[in-house]
């Protein structure tokens, strides 16, 4: 089996076992833009994304967020939820995310949630 077909799998294992906790919801026009600026910033940043102890371009890290995204979509109702729940942790291990950016590492919970409040305040797409 590919590579990407078993990360696949195991995120839809992974949501599975977490998507009867998620109340359902669907993110609003005003959410989903805020979760889709996030997408476009990961994808678009210099820093490495640590998940399971492998490092990940802000690309590959976008595109696991996605496909995460779309396995639990319609029970998420704001851009808090979506770094809470999807974001910021591993849906198998628990493990969270991390971000490093030089010699500077946080977790993705941090660095989402500042970045979510910037925007909130009227920031552009850095």
């Amino acid at each position: 089996m590919k590579r990407t077909m078993r990360t696949t799998l195991a995120v839809a294992a992974c949501v599975a076992c977490v998507a009867p906790g998620l109340s359902r919801a669907t993110p609003d026009a005003k959410a989903q833009g805020e979760i889709d600026h996030l997408l476009a910033f990961v994808a678009a940043s210099p820093c490495r994304f640590v998940r399971g102890g492998t490092e990940y371009d802000g690309k590959a890290a976008r595109d696991h967020l996605a496909r995460k995204l779309d396995a639990v979509r319609s029970r998420l109702a704001t851009a808090d939820q979506f770094v809470g729940r999807v974001a910021s942790s591993s849906s198998l291990s628990g493990e969270p995310y991390l971000v490093r950016c030089g010699t500077r590492e946080l977790t993705a919970r941090a660095w989402l949630d500042d970045e979510l409040a910037r925007f909130r305040r009227g920031g552009k797409l850095q």
